[in-house]
């Protein structure tokens, strides 16, 4: 099975982490983490990516890797003999979350019910039930505790 565990930074993101690494799961099953970077809104009604904001340059691609880092380095100790894969996409979360999953060929995405404020949200009711409508998977949702 090829699972997708989108993570954010918010605590129910870290329930669907837990979720994951808790499970029982054949030794060739295969696990990608995904983070979406969203655009920085302003004030003109557009969505906005300054350089600083961008792919590979700024505070905010590095604090996205790191993030990024730390789930795969707990789901590794969790699951040290699983093939792990990771990804941070820039973009509209719901779009790329969707599009990671077609492109991986997910059988599963693992997200959380609630996500972070602001940017890099995952709210149930908008964007994670977007999520789980649009996606090529099955989609589960870890609540919140």
């Amino acid at each position: 099975m090829r699972v997708m565990l989108a993570i954010d930074g918010s605590e129910c993101s870290k329930n669907a982490l837990d979720h994951v690494a808790k499970r029982p799961w054949r030794k060739e099953d295969c696990f990608l983490i995904a983070h979406v970077v969203e655009p920085m809104p302003v004030d003109i009604g557009i969505a906005y990516v300054p350089n600083a904001y961008s792919q590979t340059d700024g505070a905010v691609a590095e604090a996205a890797n790191a993030l990024v880092s730390a789930a795969l380095k707990e789901l590794r100790e969790a699951l040290p003999e699983a093939t792990l894969e990771s990804r941070v996409a820039f973009g509209m979360v719901k779009a790329e979350l969707v599009g990671i999953a077609k492109e991986w060929h997910a059988d599963l995405m693992v997200m959380g019910s609630h996500g972070r404020k602001g940017f890099n949200r995952l709210l149930l009711g908008s964007v994670a039930e977007e999520v789980m409508k649009a996606a090529p998977c099955s989609v589960e949702i870890v609540k919140q505790h």
